[in-house]
Parts: structure tokens; sequence; C-alpha cells
């Protein structure tokens, strides 16, 4: 079995499964799913299934208490509030909920979110000095400030108050001023996104409780998936009760949005969310409209929501024509360059007249092309600037700081980051950054490889499983969709659909059929799967409804070359299940005592028998489980 390509995601032994299916009432399927990740007690899997919102103390964020005391005080005093915010979706979503929190308690607020080229990213000393010149008496940051001491310092000289929340890790030095964040004191889960820590400074001045808050879920639910934080703790409860709340929600904007979208609200999910509604919040903010966005989140006007929803969308179409045209000339220089520098293992790309409000998506379809860290920079007046992204292997964040002294500024977390450089450091930059993923990462962390969540017989693909597995959704970054392999199947009645650019077939395992299968994006290797053999098939099972009929559909991840000595063995082993037990070869009777499970169970975990894998003489399969 080419292991190489696809590895189990973790052992998942038998007993513990067997235990949690009965426990629990769920498939084995479903239940080897959960115990590799990481879920093998009925407790935690329980938990974990009913997504409820755990129960953290906001007043562990850090100085919470002294945030609140502040604004209190503000509040008190009738001093005009500015929400600071960012320009991204999950900024300008932390924006929206932060104004609505301190309009439930009587403030007189106002937000800014800055202009990407105007002013860039985070607090800047002009931005201070306007609020200050017109009677802002305190400042709130959301999804930003945390390294803005010098800015606060400032802010602290004209007699400006600021409250800094931010979801991202602190520099060397903290501001002076009250700081809010999961990076700060004890707080038990430090993923959260810039509006999870806005929607937390709204539970300590409201309580927990408040009806005001639930409200705004919807709001947190789109940031959580748009700035792509691990959908597992206090993220997994906030979008699970968020999507429920985004189906019902009564804000125009976020209607007008989903009809722009064509989101259906009923059916809306972290998907939609990720290729739909984030994409036109970001689009305002990269092409310099964020004021849009925040009052179309904001604005209680149907019409008004409409026309601004309509921009996002002009919006979103130029961004998309940008971002296509970035990409391919990013992949025409890697392509140019000398062998030595395509075999670096970590890449920085640049060139002047690069729109900077989309190289971090550039980047992040760099990182898919070519499997390694990848840092996009363009070129404009002044300080360059550059966005990257990363594989899981490596960590960008403690990257870039290897790389401190070639840049200006530089920030994020682990999986994506951003930086300004002066012109004539990219080079030296690029080579740092080079070295740093060379002595970081192997050549394995480069192979990408299929992780697969459980190994399944065709007569598992129900609609009942696709109903199971849609109980852990919603799915993303620390919760990816679950991933299916089907081992030594055949292919049958393929054709090409969407003007050939996707494959449709039919699946037969063992000999009968499993289901309709589609591979988007592998028109092209119609030819070479139509050859005779056997595959194995990594996929997502879905509920396909067509023509008012719903059945199991294979949405295709991968497609395998299968291994024809796993087929002979299976058969073989499936010949000695029909003799009586005194006439079975002792090398099947051996794979039935590893095994210990009914025929049709035993099929399905062949592949993590290590007497099976014997048979095979296959040691590296050891891998695959």
């Amino acid at each position: 079995m080419p292991n190489d390509l696809w590895t189990l995601r973790n052992p998942a032994p038998r007993e513990l499964v067997d235990s949690l299916a009965e426990e629990l009432e769920l498939s084995p399927i479903t239940a080897s799913v959960l115990v590799r990740r990481g879920y093998g007690e009925p407790e935690r899997a329980l938990a974990f299934l009913e997504a409820k919102l755990p129960e953290h103390d906001p007043f562990q964020l850090g100085d919470m208490r002294e945030a609140c005391d502040s604004i209190r005080a503000a509040i008190a005093a009738g001093k005009r509030i500015c929400v600071h915010g960012d320009y991204d979706a999950d900024g300008i979503c932390a924006t929206a909920l932060a104004v609505l929190i301190l309009r439930e308690l009587g403030a007189d607020v106002e937000a800014h979110v800055p202009s990407r080229f105007d002013e860039g990213y985070g607090l800047q000393r002009d931005t201070i000095t306007r609020l200050a010149e017109e009677g802002c008496g305190l400042v709130v940051t959301v999804d930003c400030g945390i390294t803005a001491v010098e800015e606060v310092a400032h802010a602290r000289e004209l007699g400006l108050d600021v409250v800094v929340t931010d979801h991202h890790r602190p520099g060397p030095e903290l501001p002076e001023c009250p700081v809010v964040g999961p990076y700060r004191g004890d707080y038990p889960f430090r993923e959260l996104c810039g509006t999870g820590v806005a929607w937390k400074l709204g539970q300590a001045l409201l309580g927990a409780d408040a009806e005001a808050l639930r409200r705004h879920l919807d709001l947190v639910a789109v940031a959580t998936v748009a700035d792509v934080v691990p959908l597992v703790d206090e993220n997994r409860g906030v979008a699970v009760a968020g999507l429920r709340q985004l189906a019902r929600t009564q804000k125009p904007g976020l209607r007008e949005l989903m009809r722009s979208a064509r989101v259906d609200p009923a059916t809306v999910d972290a998907g939609a969310i990720g290729f739909r509604l984030a994409p036109r919040l970001n689009a305002a903010g990269r092409l310099c409209r964020p004021e849009a966005a925040l009052e179309l989140l904001l604005t209680e006007e149907r019409e008004t929501a409409k026309g601004l929803a309509a921009q996002l969308e002009e919006l979103n179409r130029e961004r998309q024509a940008v971002e296509e045209r970035i990409l391919r000339e990013a992949v025409e220089a890697i392509e140019e360059w000398p062998a030595a520098r395509r075999n670096r293992r970590g890449y920085v790309v640049a060139a002047e007249g690069w729109h900077e409000g989309v190289i971090g998506i550039v980047a992040s379809r760099l990182v898919e092309r070519y499997h390694r860290p990848v840092v996009l920079i363009a070129g404009t007046e002044g300080d360059w600037k550059g966005s990257g992204r990363s594989i899981r292997s490596f960590d960008l964040h403690d990257g870039l700081r290897e790389c401190a002294g070639d840049l200006e500024r530089w920030g994020g977390h682990a999986a994506a980051a951003g930086l300004s450089i002066r012109p004539e450091r990219v080079e030296a930059f690029a080579e740092a950054f080079g070295a740093v993923a060379d002595a970081r990462l192997g050549e394995d962390d480069l192979q990408p490889v299929a992780t697969v969540d459980a190994l399944v017989h065709g007569s598992d693909l129900t609609l009942d499983l696709c109903a199971e597995l849609a109980r852990l959704a919603p799915f993303g970054l620390g919760n990816p969709n679950v991933t299916l392999l089907l081992a030594g199947c055949e292919l049958a009645e393929l054709n090409t659909v969407g003007d050939g650019k996707h494959l449709r077939f039919r699946v037969r395992d063992d000999g009968r059929d499993s289901g309709s299968a589609i591979a988007f994006r592998r028109g092209p290797s119609l030819d070479r799967l139509r050859r005779v053999g056997h595959y194995d098939l990594a996929f997502r099972l879905e509920a396909n409804q067509w023509n008012g009929t719903v059945a199991p559909q294979l949405n295709v991840r991968e497609v395998f070359d299968g291994d024809e000595r796993y087929v002979e063995r299976r058969e073989w082993l499936k010949a000695e299940w029909r003799k009586p037990p005194e006439a079975r070869d002792p090398d099947a009777v051996a794979v039935f005592a590893d095994l210990g499970l009914a025929e049709g169970a035993a099929r399905r975990h062949l592949l993590e028998s290590e007497r099976f894998r014997t048979l095979l003489d296959e040691p590296e399969l050891a891998r695959a489980a």
C-alpha cells in the first residue's frame, strides 16, 4: 500500500472504539473517528458532540477587571468611546460587536476601522492624535493593539485612555494600559479570535447570560470561521451556537449578505461562511473600503444593507481578478528560480505593483501548491508589506522571529502572519527565511499526505453514517472534515462533468456497488482512472440531494493506486473464512485472532492488523496504522 500518500490519523484501539460506540450508541466508524481525534472517553466525546459553550471565566483574560473599570468609568463620565478595529473580517466583526455591546451600556460610542493603505495595521500615532483632538476620551481596541507600546504611550501623553483587547501574541513589552487577551493571565483556551475576545469582554460587562450576547453570537460565528482559528473548545461552542443564530439573524446586513452571496440561511454552515460570506467582508478591507463592511453589519435599515451588500459583491469580484493575476505572476516567478532556490523549504516572493490587500490569499494558494511556508511581499511606497501562510509543521510566528533583524514590523500566529520590510532588505530576508525553514523542516514535512480518520467498507456508506458524521461539524482548523478511506475498490461508469473539469463515477467494493462519487478538478485524470485495477479512495461522505431523492455520495479528495497484494490477500482471507476452522490456513487463523471481529468488521480493519501487514511483507505499511 503506498502509505507515503495516506496515513491514519492516530491509533484507535478496538476495545476503546467498541466501548465508545456502545456507550454513546454510535457506529464503530464514528466512534473510531472520535477516538482518533482524542475523544475516546465518553464524557469528552459527548461534550464534543453536544458542543456546549464552556464556562471559561472572562476575568482570567489578563486585565479584564481593569478594562471593565475603565469602560464603566468612561461611560459614567459621559466620555466618547472609540472602538478601534482591524480591516479583516475578524476585525470588522469585532468592531461591530464591541459597538453593540457598548450601546447596551448606554455609551457614547463610535467606531474606527483603519484603511490598509492609508494607515496600515493597528493603532497609529496620527489616528491617536486625531481622536484626541476630536474629543474622544477612551479608545478600546479590538483584534489589534497588543504590540502598540509607543502608540499607547502617545495616547497617555495626550490624556487619552486606552483599553487593548487582542487575540494576537504579545511582544516582549506590553502597552501601559489594561490589556485583555488569551495570552494574558491564566485563561484555559488561547485560540480565540479577536471577536471572541470582544465577546468575552461583553460577558464581563453584561454578564455571561445576557440576551444581547446570545443575539450577537452570529457575528462571533462569522469571525471565528473567517479567522481560521481552531474549531475546538470555546471556538466550537460559539461557532455551533452562532451558526444557529445566523440562520435566524435579524441583522439586515447579515441577511442581505447571505442573499447576495446565495447562501440559504436554513442551511448556512462553516463552509458557507469560509467560502462565501467571509471573502466578501474581507474584500472590503483588502480593497480599501472596510467601513462599508462595518456599516453593513451595524445598519438597521434593509435598503441600506441591500446597497452595501451589492458594493461588497462588486469588491469581491474585483478582488478575485486581482488575486488570479498575482497568483499567475508569483507562480511564473517561482518556476524561473534556479533549482537551488526552488529547493528551499520556505519561499519569499516579492514584486512591485502587487496589491497588498490580496497577497495573504495568494500566499495560501501557493502553500497549497508547493506545500511549504510562503511569504508574499507587495512593493509599495515606503516600506513594503508582506503576508505569510504556513504548513502545520512550521510555526510561522517563530520563524519570523528568527528573521526579525531584517523586518521593520511583524506579528501574527503559527499559521499566518504579516510584516513590513524595507525593499533593500527583501533579498536578505528571503535568504534568512529559507535557511530557517531548511533547518526546521525535513523532506517528509514537504510531502502532502492525506490524513485518514477511518477505514471503511462499501456497506458502511449509508445516510445514517452521513448524519452521524455531520454531528462533528462545524469543520475547519483543528477539526477538519472527516476523511474516510475505501481501500482496494474499483471505479465504474466514469464520465466528466462541468465542461470536463470534474469526474463522476460509481464505486464498487468487494464486487458490489457502493454508491456514486464526484471528484472535483479531476477531469484530466479520466483516461488514467479508466484502466482496470484497484484504487484507494480518500473521500468525505455527504448526503446528496438530487431530483427529490437523497443518497450518500463520496466527495473524493484523493485517488491512489491500490496495492493489488492487499486485494489478493483480502480475497484469500475471505476464502479461508468460508472453510471449517480446522481447515483454515494457520496464517489466516492468526489474522482472525488478531482482529477478533466478525467478517464485515474484520475487512474494515484489515489494514490495521499487524499480522495482516506481515502477510503483505510491507513493513512500511505500519505507518498507515
